[in-house]
């Protein structure tokens, strides 16, 4: 028979005692808990090697721990469904909360935010007085754009539980990038607010150096690299050992990078790999060196790094499912960088490869949601490729196409590529209004579509807001692919623009 356990904690909350309530969670093994909860805590900060260890662990003395089943994200995507079906199976002997957070976790793999929400706002109705039914509600409002009302649900769980690492992080991330956190607006951002969360991210976990790479990263934000290195040196001091120590250098290596010290940022970027555990976090790790070149303008660097990190694919051993999706990535890389050098016979080719090798991806895994998602990925990646070719005729046939896939998603931002695209199009043919209507019904915090917004604006003769997008994409210290493209195009528009 299986036992509920619900763990309470009691914090000094002013002068009184607060219990602090936890959602319950079911086990078999009082040592399975332990090793879960371990789990959790090396996954708040980032270190998925060590969670994965610990839920071995646990798996060991409950094989049918539901929790740590569904939480486990083995690298071996068979192995991770396998784990999935099995924790959903299983669910039926758990309590009503936990099966909640499966279905949660499962509308994610679905995109179905629209499910993912009902079971949140679920979790608060039923288990109001447990801070963590607050983080789930937050994250899934953050996901869905709705930031308002994330904040809120957030700062209710601190109310419940002034120690929430979680609630603090994603609140953090809405001021700051924080990873895949979903950022307020420019203009409400609030960096200070940030510094004192990341102070109490501090106070928390002080035992751990992910949070003193969050407040480095506020520094970064605002253009003070000389404030932010002690703290990434202190994030990769608590870190050594651990299987984000290549993070913690990698991280450091953006804020040389964008400060300019280029040697020094590739020495840190080679510092990460050389750390990586995993061929996976190797394979990650390398696409950072790549884009370091873009930033500089240099596509033929970037292109010369990925045939080095393809020739060393050969070496290393991938299951055949993430063999593919790495190969796709390593064309997907080719492909951004061929276009926008104006290759386009190499463009259109590595698009091909990306895919065709998702397609035998989806052909292995008989996931029909997967298989949905790159039946959209490829009308989007034609209508990206012909767009930056100029063949706007085939890109609006691909958009239609593409309308057509994501109007089906229960997701309020599903529609927000298509958008982003459309935008492009109407700009390039000289449709500014219909442009500027698109750009303002996709998603307002993506780097890429913003600077064609900007375009937009510009060619409209709007110069003040122009200048305005520019100046936030010239100095914008966090590195994606995105930004590495459009950076300095940025600094080169503010040049141009006289108010």
């Amino acid at each position: 028979m299986r036992f509920f356990i619900v763990i309470f904690s009691l914090l000094v909350i002013s002068c009184s005692s607060k219990p602090v309530v936890e959602l319950p969670i079911s086990t078999s093994s009082k040592k399975a808990l332990s090793y879960y909860k371990n789990a959790m805590k090396s996954f708040e900060v980032g270190d998925e090697f060590e969670k994965r260890l610990f839920l071995d662990s646990a798996l060991i003395h409950d094989s049918n721990f539901v929790l740590a089943l569904e939480f486990h994200g083995s690298s071996d995507p068979i192995i991770r469904k396998e784990y999935q079906d099995k924790a959903k199976i299983l669910s039926v002997n758990v309590t009503e909360a936990e099966r909640k957070i499966i279905s949660i976790r499962e509308s994610y793999r679905k995109g179905d935010m629209d499910q993912a929400l009902v079971d949140a706002n679920w979790l608060v109705s039923n288990h109001g007085d447990s801070y963590q039914s607050f983080v789930w509600l937050g994250l899934v409002q953050s996901d869905r754009r709705e930031l308002e009302d994330a904040i809120l649900s957030l700062k209710k769980a601190i109310e419940l539980n002034p120690d929430s690492y979680d609630a603090y992080n994603l609140l953090m991330g809405h001021h700051i990038a924080a990873g895949t956190q979903q950022m307020l607006p420019e203009d409400q951002r609030d960096v200070e607010l940030g510094l004192i969360y990341g102070d109490e991210l501090i106070r928390i976990r002080s035992d751990h150096g992910y949070p003193y790479h969050f407040k480095a990263n506020c520094y970064r934000q605002i253009g003070d690299f000389e404030k932010a290195k002690p703290l990434y040196e202190k994030s990769i001091e608590k870190r050594k050992g651990l299987s984000s120590e290549g993070t913690a250098n990698l991280v450091s290596g953006h804020n040389y990078m964008f400060s300019g010290d280029y040697n020094n940022a590739r020495e840190r970027y080679g510092s990460a790999i050389n750390l990586a555990r995993t061929n996976n976090g190797w394979f990650q790790l390398n696409y950072y060196l790549t884009i370091s070149h873009i930033f500089e303008n240099n596509y033929l660097g970037a292109i010369d790094n990925i045939n080095k990190v393809e020739k060393m694919m050969i070496e290393k051993e991938f299951d055949d499912i993430t063999r593919l999706e790495r190969e796709a990535n390593i064309n997907w890389q080719k492909m951004v960088c061929y276009a926008h050098n104006q290759m386009e016979d190499d463009a259109f080719l590595s698009m091909n490869n990306v895919i065709n090798l998702n397609k035998k991806r989806a052909g292995l895994l008989q996931n029909e949601y997967i298989s949905s998602a790159i039946e959209s990925e490829e009308q989007y990646l034609k209508a990206w490729v012909n767009i930056l070719f100029g063949k706007y005729d085939r890109s609006r046939e691909n958009l239609q196409t593409l309308k057509s896939y994501q109007e089906k998603r229960n997701d309020p931002t599903a529609m927000y590529g298509y958008y982003g695209l459309l935008g492009m199009v109407n700009l390039m043919e000289g449709n500014y209004d219909l442009a500027l209507s698109n750009f303002e019904n996709g998603d307002n915090t993506n780097i890429y579509f913003n600077y064609f917004k900007g375009l937009t604006l510009k060619a409209s003769r709007q110069e003040e807001n122009a200048r305005k997008i520019f100046k936030e994409l010239a100095n914008f210290n966090f590195s994606s692919w995105e930004i590495a493209i459009i950076r300095n195009l940025a600094n080169k528009q503010l040049e141009k623009i006289t108010i």
